[in-house]
């Protein structure tokens, strides 16, 4: 049996009714832009036909579409230039042999956010090319009055729904992490796994089969934190905490997780990983939530989310903690506390606060690493000990620290920036934060480069760690022969 197509079948249908039809004069060459948020909780192939939809019938009779960009997964506040498929019409429009004379768009808020309008339209009408929109009924015109008004009444909108929807999220996850100590996302911490928590609250969610998820100890890495609390409890130090877990091949939480670390190697513990999990209140069985936060800007100009700066620990008062325990606890409260005391940080001798004015800034030449802020002989400086610490053994073989003092860091970073093009400002921090630029020392030598991101690394294959018990008899992991 001969299965026709739908062209072949409307085909038919036409010629059945024998309507003259007109064959449509090459016209306008358009290429669509469209977008949707996520990937995750919408239909790519729904939202791309729906968006084109629109887009062919604001064009019908003057031209058609030849090319398309559609970027998936890329929120309105990213810039054009964050976007990829955005930032790939932008360097089209910009070739001399491109194959579109104008832009159209299914709808105002799929491309655009704030004033990234006037920004993106202004770029592409030097270039000669047009934006057709559904709102404007066709091309803006960005001399008329008129469209002016409709172009800052749609950008307010715009923001005004993305404010309003973020506010009534961040309502919601506080209320959910604090009364009903429901787990927001994320990585479970060291010592935890996801487990199934029952049927999901939301009748709606429910029938669509997803469930809650809740922390539940993880049988491996469970008992290294009740062991890790009860040393510290003790009086044992970090570094010490740190070797012990090293020499006995514990898995450490990049590699005990690695779907969830793949931009971190997984060898060994650092002083750091084991100060952060005894510095975890979840280990209580309580949830928080909102421990951390971003500060800066990020692409676009825009404050908060992706690439927005650094990652801050916010302030206590601003966490949420459930009421009652959600999950089974590591750790008791008052061996938390003990810890937590052990952990408090100690003024200087003076009563002062050592305050480093380029911490984060200066890398070493030698190894790649960050430099860690030092304070020696009653002024700032920064060392570098390659990857070695109280916590493991240097090799012979290896080189010596690499040290250098704040001082002297400020007096060159004048003429170093000076020779990158740039006035030095007078606080360098701030404009080496701007540039996106940092520092990296090699003996004196001192130069400037551009922030390196995760996309700059190769992933390192991560060593083998078998999975380690615990002796409660003694207290003492043993290594399984």
């Amino acid at each position: 049996m001969t299965v026709l197509t739908n062209v072949e079948l409307l085909a038919v249908v036409a010629n059945h009714r024998a309507v003259a039809t007109s064959v449509p004069e090459a016209g306008v060459r358009f290429a669509f832009y469209g977008r949707m948020s996520t990937s995750e909780f919408q239909d790519p192939q729904t939202s791309r036909a729906w968006q084109r939809a629109v887009s062919d019938e604001l064009i019908d009779g003057v031209g058609s579409v030849v090319v398309e960009f559609f970027d998936v997964g890329r929120s309105r506040r990213w810039s054009w230039w964050d976007r990829p498929e955005a930032s790939a019409l932008l360097a089209a429009a910009a070739r001399s042999d491109r194959v579109f004379d104008a832009v159209v768009i299914g709808e105002y808020e799929r491309a655009f956010y704030g004033d990234q309008f006037r920004d993106v339209v202004s770029r592409l009408k030097k270039l000669g090319v047009a934006v057709w929109l559904p709102e404007a009924g066709g091309p803006v015109e960005l001399d008329s009055p008129v469209h002016q008004a409709l172009m800052v009444l749609l950008g307010a909108q715009a923001q005004r729904e993305v404010a309003r929807a973020r506010q009534r999220v961040l309502a919601a996850m506080r209320a959910q992490a604090s009364q009903q100590g429901r787990f927001l996302g994320g990585r479970p911490p060291y010592g935890y796994r996801l487990v199934d928590g029952g049927a999901h609250p939301n009748a709606r969610h429910s029938e669509w089969g997803r469930r809650l998820q809740v922390l539940a100890p993880d049988p491996v890495t469970a008992p290294w934190v009740r062991w890790m609390f009860r040393e510290r409890a003790g009086g044992r130090a970090l570094a010490s905490i740190a070797r012990e877990l090293n020499n006995r091949g514990v898995p450490c939480p990049s590699s005990a997780d690695p779907g969830r670390n793949s931009h971190r190697t997984g060898a060994r513990w650092v002083v750091t990983a084991v100060a952060a999990i005894l510095d975890n209140p979840r280990y209580t069985g309580r949830q928080v939530w909102n421990r951390h936060g971003t500060r800066g800007r990020g692409p676009g100009g825009r404050r908060g989310g992706r690439a927005a700066g650094r990652v801050t620990r916010n302030p206590v008062t601003v966490w949420e903690v459930s009421e009652k325990l959600s999950h089974e606890p590591l750790v008791d409260d008052e061996t938390f506390v003990a810890v937590h005391r052990i952990r408090a940080p100690r003024p200087a001798k003076d009563g002062g606060t050592r305050r480093y004015a380029l911490a984060g800034l200066i890398v070493c030449g030698v190894c790649d690493r960050r430099m860690d802020a030092h304070w020696v002989h009653g002024r700032p400086a920064y060392r570098c000990r390659h990857g070695f610490n109280s916590a493991s053994t240097r090799p012979p073989d290896k080189p010596a620290n690499t040290y250098v003092r704040e001082d002297v860091v400020l007096q060159t970073l004048p003429r170093l920036i000076t020779e990158r093009g740039h006035n030095p400002e007078p606080d360098p921090t701030a404009q080496l934060h701007e540039l996106q630029i940092e520092i990296t020392c090699v003996g004196s030598d001192l130069r400037l480069r551009p922030w390196l991101t995760s996309r700059n690394h190769v992933q390192i294959q991560r060593p083998t760690q078998a999975a380690l018990a615990l002796d409660w008899g003694s207290g003492t992991p043993k290594v399984p022969l």
